[in-house]
């Protein structure tokens, strides 16, 4: 009977490695998709930028009217067909916009997905491109999940405001919430075993992967946002990240949205949200702190449409 039970257990023990070798897998393998510009709609500029992580990143540039500009950063697995719409909308307001594929991302090169560790790299080398390309111009950063915390780790990303939507507090938040959607709530005690596979696997050093820390670090015009009912990046991370966050600093908290498209799952309250902070924080000077024109800080308000109060 013993016997029995051990290999019963033996067994349990290699499905369950098995089943997270092949989530390390799935998460960190590379996501290529050949993207069309025509598909857009707009009349944007293919471009091609050197990272600093050794990709070659592929973007498309689409020019606004002296405004200023935005860097659109997507999250993992993704490209960055799904940022077309902001830029759509943010060109209507007189912005510039250049979104990105991360490395081993879209058309972009690279062999592996890191989690934000190469990826924080690839945001900052398209940003020196964008001001290269702007010169005088103030420039914001929008980073989407991981592009968030691509955004966030790492050194202070040198944009006069930034916008963050939907990010964890670190990688072991990140791994623990996925795992317990994926396999069940006991599976969170294997996140040290998946977090050590993925550093064999891809390099990952997880100490260096903290948004909570990098955030704190940060001295420039900060928009949190985060979906009420998102699962894999809780709303109290979302509200952590709001309270480690320098002053001045703006927070939405959306009604109803788990780990989605706030841009889409909001509509018009998203664009004027985003519109009010952009318009505010890049008015002033990027080294003179805001005065009066500030955003405020923003609470939520469930009751209202999740608009600001």
């Amino acid at each position: 009977m013993m016997a029995r039970a051990a290999m019963l257990a033996v067994a349990a023990l290699a499905l369950a490695a098995g089943s997270f070798l092949a989530f390390i897998r799935y998460e960190l393998r590379p996501r290529r998709a050949r993207l069309d510009p025509a598909a857009t709609g707009l009349p944007v500029e293919a471009v091609a930028i050197p990272s600093s992580s050794g990709a070659r990143l592929a973007g498309w540039f689409l020019p606004g009217a002296g405004r200023g500009a935005v860097l659109l950063l997507h999250g993992a697995k993704s490209n960055r067909l799904v940022l077309v719409e902001r830029m759509r909308f943010l060109r209507g307001a007189g912005y510039s916009t250049l979104a990105i594929d991360f490395q081993a991302h879209g058309e972009s090169t690279g062999d592996r997905i890191t989690m934000g560790q190469l990826e924080s790299l690839d945001a900052r080398s398209a940003l020196k491109w964008l001001r290269a390309r702007l010169p005088g111009e103030p420039v914001a950063v929008l980073g989407v999940s991981m592009g968030g915390s691509a955004t966030l780790i790492g050194q202070p990303i040198e944009a006069d405001a930034v916008i963050v939507e939907s990010v964890a507090l670190d990688s072991v938040a990140a791994v623990s919430n996925r795992l317990a959607l994926r396999f069940g709530q006991l599976a969170r005690l294997f996140t040290p075993f998946v977090l050590g596979g993925m550093r064999i696997a891809s390099g990952i050093d997880v100490s260096k992967l903290r948004p909570i820390e990098g955030i704190a670090r940060l001295h420039k015009p900060i928009f949190v946002m985060t979906g009420a009912e998102d699962q894999k990046t809780t709303v109290a991370e979302g509200r952590a990240l709001f309270a480690a966050a320098n002053p001045p600093k703006s927070y939405w908290e959306m009604p109803g949205a788990q780990h989605i498209d706030l841009s889409f799952a909001g509509g018009h309250a998203y664009r004027e949200r985003l519109l009010e902070f952009l318009d505010a924080s890049l008015r002033s000077p990027p080294d003179r702190p805001l005065t009066g024109d500030a955003p405020k800080i923003l609470a939520r308000d469930t009751k209202n449409g999740g608009r600001f109060r």
